[in-house]
């Protein structure tokens, strides 16, 4: 626009050649008005704006005021005072005269200067439409098509320079040469242009070389770098090359560094496309080492290393930017080649992900970078760069502080591409950390912030929506998540995600339950996108959500319509599975069993889905009993012999320790369990349960040492200890020594019992009311047994001591005994009762004995056959007991 606006220059030659505008009425006022004008033509814009003003209050009537509103218009212009200026011109139209067509211009040119290129179009429109014989005609037209060109109106801007009876058109005919008229060719060159019409943007350069001999430099570049463009987006790369090269010579005579930057960058490009030898091109490029700006300098380095590593050539390639870095240290363009060098070892990573040496060599460039070049601008890119390297290697935490680092360094600098990448980036930090609000937060600025920059819209926009509709779901956003899906449907109905996103968004409703908004969301899936390759996934998911919705027959149904429909997508495998399942929770057993063995059968080495099918059958034949635990056992090591690293493995070596267990192969339970008990991998609590199985199974084999049948007892007490041992304060350290206590029971060592159970009772507070009732009622019977083998008062103590422990847990029903929020366990309530009943009986207690005997028949009704006999006797025997 610059060259727009040296009419002021014409206008003030016009104002100042003589009297031909006005005369004078004194010479006061000449005088006046002479010296404002000197002003303004030397550019003292405050001043000559005060002199015009006082010009205008002192001489009301004078034949200058129209050009002395206009100067002090411009002058308000030149000082920024741009509603002022429009005021001033606006409510002096009426006294504007000859001058009336360049009052209206300027406020056009007011207009435009604010960004108002709505009115600033319409203003010179109407100047060019209006005035006829205006010398500002041509000038209103093309400035209007620019301001057309700010709004993206390229339909109005064409119409205005095309149009064979307007302005411009009738001006290009008479004077080809005119500057405004080879500006206005320009921009209808880049309208072609940016409305991807290269053909047209082609035709419009070869029309403007027939008078290409009068263009400026400037002028010149403009013109052939858009013909060189329109030839690359055609493909036409050998005419894109020579439109290269001219560029290259008019930039280079006289030089312009900028342009001449971006003619050798053209030409280099344009060789990459063709099958030259790649040396040409790096040649191209290696004119931009030295000279040119940052921007097209860093390219330069960046694109002959690539060329290099393309071609092969990775020595070189590493040489170019080694050399550079030794040979310039301390260049501008160091800290551009150390940023390059780490960008191309991550791009060969991403290419070749097992090339870790790769991502390790971007990042030992970037740490570099980070360290010597603390006040490059380039900062800020660095750190986005390795954060890049830490999310590649799954270290999201670093990758977000690298992330937010960038962040800060570039809100520091003008909006960016790179801004908009790191938002992103640290979105997806946050996503992978579960931080869904912050996530969000990231992604919405993405969207937000950056709708000046087409290519974040293009590269990140359906990006940014997608993770922020799975954020959303994770939230149960639902209103924002349906928003989200919308948006993607509606501004990027073509993307790869925008399936996805329908499937993803009735995924997460069938999830949260909300069956009927989910179908509703596969529905229109599958009326959008019915070719889509996502479709099996879309029909699986209708399927599973009838199975959410425990709508068996459905789900079932569904899978079978799947599998005929798709019978060798990818997703079978999950289908067969899910078929299986259905079919056993629908309580289709026999189906299920077939199924579930096909499935074995089919998918033997699916890693996730095949262990669960064998557990299932494993299951299956246990649920069975007797003659089914062997075939249950074989399932059950078949899980873990075939997947031994999957998290089943060791829970089905425990069951089928079990199974074995279950079929009295108490030796074989045995090595299962010890296995899993040896084995540092196994998780503690499964080593823990296999140690209590191994105990228990000790305790219900035979002993295999001769004239010692209860020697297992004392091994199962080495089990039980190894318990303690590795879980001293713990609920299954209280347990093990119930356990102990119980053997020594069976091995008639009363006293080691009673301090066994004693251990349950007072030492360790993790004992629930179960185990501390089976700690009393074991006390209770080592007592019992101790007072057999003794006499007289020593007897009557041990058996009033057992009384008293069979009392506590009895009466554990009313609340003694139990801590906190406990309920008493009635197994051992009844245990504790019959005991309490059958002791007191014995020492011939007939009232307590009775008492009892009637609060469990109370209790229990079962059994009443079994005590109703007792309390018949005693009453009938003792007739005094049941007297209260």
């Amino acid at each position: 626009m610059a060259l727009l606006r040296r009419w002021s220059l014409i206008l003030s030659a016009l104002v100042l050649g003589g009297g031909s505008l006005s005369a004078a009425s004194t010479r006061g006022e000449q005088r006046a008005y002479d010296v404002a004008a000197a002003d303004f033509q030397h550019e003292i814009w405050s001043l000559a704006e005060t002199e015009f003003d006082q010009f205008r209050t002192g001489y009301p009537n004078s034949t200058n005021l129209a050009a002395a509103v206009l100067y002090q218009a411009e002058a308000r212009y030149k000082l920024g005072q741009f509603t002022n200026a429009i005021t001033l011109l606006s409510t002096n139209c009426d006294k504007a005269g000859p001058l009336a067509d360049a009052y209206h211009y300027w406020i056009g040119e007011v207009q435009f200067q604010t960004r108002d290129f709505t009115s600033a179009a319409a203003t010179f429109v109407s100047l060019a439409r209006d005035y006829p014989e205006s010398s500002l005609r041509l000038r209103a037209a093309v400035v209007a098509a620019a301001a057309y060109a700010r709004l993206s109106d390229w339909r109005r801007h064409d119409a205005l320079l095309e149009d064979p009876d307007g302005v411009f058109q009738q001006a290009a005919q008479r004077d080809p040469t005119n500057e405004l008229v080879v500006n206005g060719w320009l921009s209808l060159e880049n309208s072609k242009f940016q409305q991807r019409d290269f053909s047209g943007a082609a035709a419009v350069y070869e029309q403007l070389t027939n008078q290409w001999q009068t263009f400026n430099q400037l002028q010149q570049c403009q013109g052939a770098y858009l013909f060189y463009r329109a030839k690359m987006e055609l493909e036409d790369f050998a005419a894109a090359l020579v439109a290269a090269t001219n560029l290259v010579r008019i930039a280079s005579s006289p030089t312009n560094q900028e342009w001449l930057a971006t003619s050798w960058a053209s030409q280099g490009a344009a060789l990459e496309q063709m099958d030259r030898p790649p040396e040409e091109a790096i040649q191209a490029w290696r004119n931009n080492l030295t000279n040119a700006p940052v921007a097209q300098e860093h390219e330069a380095i960046f694109r002959i290393a690539e060329l290099e590593i393309v071609h092969g050539q990775f020595t070189n390639a590493e040489v170019t930017l080694t050399n550079f870095l030794a040979q310039f240290p301390e260049a501008n363009s160091a800290d551009i080649a150390l940023l390059t060098a780490g960008e191309l070892h991550l791009k060969d990573y991403t290419a070749q992900p097992g090339a870790a040496n790769q991502l390790s060599a971007a990042r030992d460039c970037f740490d570099q970078f980070l360290r010597g070049f603390t006040n490059s601008p380039l900062m800020g890119k660095a750190h986005l760069d390795r954060g890049w390297c830490e999310w590649l290697a799954g270290d999201t935490t670093n990758s977000l502080a690298d992330f937010q680092a960038a962040v800060n360094l570039l809100k520091l600098l003008p909006p960016s591409e790179d801004l908009a990448v790191a938002r992103f980036k640290m979105g997806d930090a946050f996503l992978a950390q579960n931080d869904f609000t912050n996530a969000l937060e990231n992604y919405r600025a993405v969207l937000e912030d950056f709708t000046n920059f087409p290519a974040v819209a293009r590269a990140l926009g359906d990006r940014a929506l997608y993770q922020s509709l799975r954020a959303n779901l994770q939230l149960t956003n639902y209103d924002d998540a349906s928003n989200e899906l919308a948006q993607i449907l509606e501004k990027f109905p073509a993307s790869n995600l925008a399936p996805g996103s329908e499937l993803l968004y009735g995924e997460g409703l069938a999830a949260a339950k909300n069956q009927l908004p989910a179908r509703a969301a596969f529905q229109q899936f599958l009326t959008l996108f019915p070719d889509s390759p996502l479709r099996p996934e879309v029909e699986f998911a209708i399927a599973r959500a009838c199975e959410l919705d425990q709508n068996w027959p459905d789900a079932i149904a569904g899978y079978r319509g799947w599998l005929k429909d798709f019978p060798t997508n990818g997703l079978r495998p999950q289908v067969d599975y899910a078929l299986a399942l259905a079919n056993s929770r629908a309580g289709n057993e026999t189906n299920a069993f077939e199924l579930f063995t096909n499935f074995v059968a089919q998918h033997p080495a699916n890693q996730q889905l095949t262990p669960l099918a064998q557990w299932w059958l494993a299951d299956h034949f246990f649920g069975l009993g007797v003659a089914n635990y062997a075939d249950a056992e074989k399932n059950y090591k078949l899980v873990y012999q075939n997947f031994p690293t999957n998290g089943l493995a060791y829970p089905a070596q425990m069951m089928a320790g079990r199974a074995a267990v279950a079929r009295q192969d108490y030796k074989g339970a045995n090595n299962y369990f010890r296995t899993l008990e040896l084995d540092t991998n196994c998780p503690t609590d499964l080593q823990v349960q296999a140690a209590f199985a191994h105990g228990d199974a000790l305790m219900w084999m035979n002993s295999t040492v001769t004239n010692d049948p209860l020697h297992n007892f004392s091994e199962a007490t080495n089990e039980f200890a190894s318990i303690i041992q590795l879980n001293p304060t713990n609920e299954a350290a209280a347990r093990a020594w119930g356990e102990i206590g119980d053997c020594y029971l069976q091995l008639a060592g009363y006293d080691a019992a009673t301090n066994a159970y004693a251990q349950v009772l007072s030492t360790n507070a993790q004992a629930d009311i179960s185990l501390r009732s089976q700690a009393q009622v074991g006390t209770g019977t080592a007592l019992e047994k101790k007072a057999a083998l003794a006499s007289g008062d020593d007897r009557n103590a041990l058996l009033n001591l057992a009384l008293e422990n069979y009392r506590d847990v009895f009466d554990s029903q009313y609340g003694k005994i139990l801590r906190g929020e406990e309920t008493a366990d009635p197994f051992w309530v009844q245990k504790a009762g019959l005991a309490t009943a059958r002791l007191e009986e014995s020492l011939q207690e007939w009232a307590p004995a009775l008492d009892y005997y009637r609060d469990l028949t109370n209790a229990w009704p079962s059994l009443q056959t079994a005590l109703g006999n007792k309390i018949e006797a005693i009453v009938r025997e003792h007739p005094g007991a049941g007297k209260n």
